[in-house]
């Protein structure tokens, strides 16, 4: 019988350390990390209902928001694995994936594009009408960022040669940058953010790229089953009436399964993005 009892704690000492420490715990605080493109009120305010159903349906006892400063913040709380699970942008998502071993999760939908906006009323008629002017961007580390400077480029448009950049604190603070002129442009995504009211006074200067949205990735020592059931929970709250209001300020339909193909899409970004970060 004593054997019989030994052979049982045995195997499950064993089961403990294949399945490795739980992720996530009844008495769990849940590590939430958001994109640096809003304050953290206005993060808070939109996040909430994600918030909400990961507490519930995971068991948790909370789940706590943070939104770092900007993307080489974002960054630095990836190596040190200060979160439990991230909101990404794309491109850091796969640099953390690849080099420290983050998992993908979900797939923010549809994807989206780089857009330069001027204003409709007196901002610059063309590209070329940009020389010597100022664009503001939420932060150079931001793929929609990299991107339309390399469009930019290979129009003969080089960054602090033609123009100079200013970065700013949210998508909001480059919007003001614009309408008070101390930007003559801006760099954005095609959705999201922007009140309808305020995009009408806005015009498109160039388009750029076919962007992946945002990434929801979590810290490398989760184990395979806790995987699993924050992506199953992730993606039930992405069916749900509370999720409809949260895509549309983030400017998304919906959330698919991250799959390696769409991850690999970001590898020529990768090189690039590691640099700018260190």
């Amino acid at each position: 019988m004593r054997q019989g009892c030994r052979l049982i704690q045995i195997l499950l000492i064993l089961g403990a350390m294949l399945l490795g420490p739980p992720a996530l715990a009844a008495d769990k605080v849940l590590r939430l990390g958001t994109l640096p493109v809003v304050s953290s009120r206005a993060a808070y305010e939109i996040y909430q209902p994600l918030m909400e159903s990961l507490e519930k349906g995971l068991a948790l006892s909370s789940v706590q928001l943070e939104t770092p400063p900007n993307f080489r913040g974002m960054y630095q709380r990836i190596q040190e694995n200060g979160f439990d699970l991230l909101i990404s942008p794309p491109h850091i998502a796969r640099l953390a994936q690849k080099r420290l071993g983050w998992h993908p999760l979900v797939m923010f939908l549809p994807e989206h594009q780089a857009i330069l906006l001027a204003r409709e009323a007196d901002g610059p008629a063309n590209l070329d009408a940009l020389r010597g002017s100022t664009i503001a961007v939420l932060d150079n580390n931001a793929l929609v960022a990299i991107v339309m400077m390399d469009a930019l480029a290979k129009r003969g448009l080089q960054m602090g040669r033609d123009f100079k950049v200013i970065e700013t604190r949210s998508y909001d603070s480059s919007q003001i940058a614009l309408t008070q002129g101390v930007a003559q442009a801006m760099v954005f995504r095609s959705q999201g953010f922007i009140d309808s009211n305020a995009r009408n006074q806005l015009k498109i200067l160039l388009q750029a790229g076919v962007l992946p949205g945002y990434v929801v990735i979590a810290s490398p020592g989760t184990n395979k089953l806790e995987l699993q059931r924050l992506r199953t929970q992730l993606l039930a709250f992405g069916k749900t009436p509370e999720a409809t209001p949260f895509f549309q300020k983030l400017g998304y339909d919906s959330l698919s399964t991250a799959t390696e193909e769409a991850m690999r899409r970001l590898d020529p970004y990768l090189a690039t993005t590691e640099a700018k970060l260190k």
